[in-house]
């Protein structure tokens, strides 16, 4: 009778064992399976306000109309036409378009800010020459210009580079303010020290993705 009452507790203490285990496996994989559905789980978007929608809007319409306005080439057909999305300050974002012509082996670029007092977008007056695939192919000038965009919505530099050596000849600074274009001239040592973005990103005028 003593031998049969062992054999039953132990039995019952393997059971009691086979239980715990169980629980604590299951408890485990509960977790696990929380903390892997934590992961998976996108970052929401980034918002854009109200007011940066309404500017986005308006740039939108200008690219429609892009032909209206003066980029130093007369009545000279573009080839094809980018564009991109720029802080020159920290209030509203610029619109920068570049203009390619093949067979003058040209290309330039123009920046337009919006007043949100008058909804209107202004255009600057400057006209930046850029470099162009087929200047790059067909005739390969001693110079070419250059955009760089700053980090922290401190505006964009415009560098007038040359081809051979890569040497920076001219940095300037463009910045918007009270609405119009800044353009201050600045050292090779001033654009070294300032923090900068990996690229300047530039969509075809077709493709109304940085609009969005």
């Amino acid at each position: 009778m003593k031998k049969m009452c062992r054999i039953l507790a132990c039995v019952g203490i393997l059971l009691l064992t086979a239980c715990t285990a169980s629980t604590n496996s299951s408890t485990q994989t509960t977790s696990t399976s929380v903390t892997e559905q934590k992961k998976e789980t996108p970052e929401p978007k980034e918002t854009v306000s109200p007011e940066v929608m309404e500017i986005l809007r308006a740039y939108n319409k200008l690219l429609d109309n892009i032909d209206a306005y003066d980029f130093g080439m007369g009545d000279t057909v573009s080839d094809y036409v980018m564009y991109g999305i720029v802080y020159l300050n920290h209030d509203i974002p610029q619109l920068i378009v570049e203009k390619f012509y093949n067979a003058q082996f040209i290309a330039v670029a123009k920046i337009f800010g919006y007043d949100p007092e008058t909804q209107t977008c202004i255009a600057s007056d400057a006209v930046f020459q850029i470099d162009s695939p087929s200047q790059m192919r067909l005739s390969p000038s001693e110079t070419y210009g250059w955009f760089t965009l700053l980090q922290d919505h401190k505006g964009l530099v415009y560098t007038e580079n040359n081809r051979s050596t890569h040497e920076i000849l001219r940095c300037e600074l463009l910045t918007w303010e009270d609405n119009q274009l800044i353009v201050k001239e600045i050292t090779k040592m001033e654009l070294n020290s300032l923090p900068k973005e990996p690229k300047l990103i530039t969509l075809g005028i077709n493709d109304r993705r940085l609009l969005e």
